[in-house]
């Protein structure tokens, strides 16, 4: 069914078209294309074809310029490729990082949870710990963890991975870092203390 569509939209050069709309000047084409590129990178064939004809860096343009309805599409179309270990290097080098930041630091609550999810995958990523955190990635990463919102379990699983490199441990506490893994271990053993 769905998986075959994607295919066959690879196969028949379908995906240039809706490049295209990605690129374009018209913020409706744009979210239609980059929603399209989400829908598509569902398919892991399909998302691989989709970094090599430049689906990151079109989208990661786009996702700094657009409505907030563009952020969203890019930000789940990001988190899909920040779930797989082998786009990180291209992610890195497209800026994908820093547009997953950006997502974080907005109020919006759906673009908070596709860059939380974001950012947990790619702080499992001990190549990219550090510089995760010399862009910026504590501060929302923090303050998505003092609320008790969706986005908090995978800003707290972020953080975790974060403090597994040592060499981020002094700016995790300058963030207010340590106050908030202290409050997710007490979360915890209240949680097992209950069950």
């Amino acid at each position: 069914g769905a998986q075959m569509t994607k295919t066959a939209v690879m196969q028949f050069e379908g995906l240039l078209p809706i490049l295209s709309l990605v690129n374009s000047e018209d913020e409706e084409c744009v979210h239609t294309g980059i929603y399209c590129l989400g829908s598509l990178a569902e398919n892991d064939e399909v998302t691989s074809k989709l970094v090599k004809l430049g689906a990151i860096s079109a989208v990661v343009n786009q996702s700094s310029l657009g409505t907030i309805e563009v952020k969203r599409a890019s930000g789940y179309f990001l988190a899909l490729l920040c779930e797989s270990p082998e786009f990180h290097a291209e992610l890195s080098k497209q800026g994908a990082f820093e547009s997953v930041i950006s997502l974080a630091s907005l109020e919006d609550v759906e673009c908070q949870e596709y860059a939380a999810f974001s950012l947990a995958h790619l702080s499992s990523n001990r190549d990219y710990q550090v510089r995760l955190v010399e862009l910026g990635a504590l501060t929302p990463i923090v303050a998505m963890m003092s609320t008790s919102s969706e986005p908090s379990h995978y800003a707290s699983l972020a953080l975790l991975k974060l403090a597994d490199n040592f060499e981020n441990h002094v700016a995790i506490a300058q963030a207010g870092g340590i106050q908030s893994l202290l409050r997710l271990g007490r979360s915890r053993a209240t949680d097992e203390e209950v069950a």
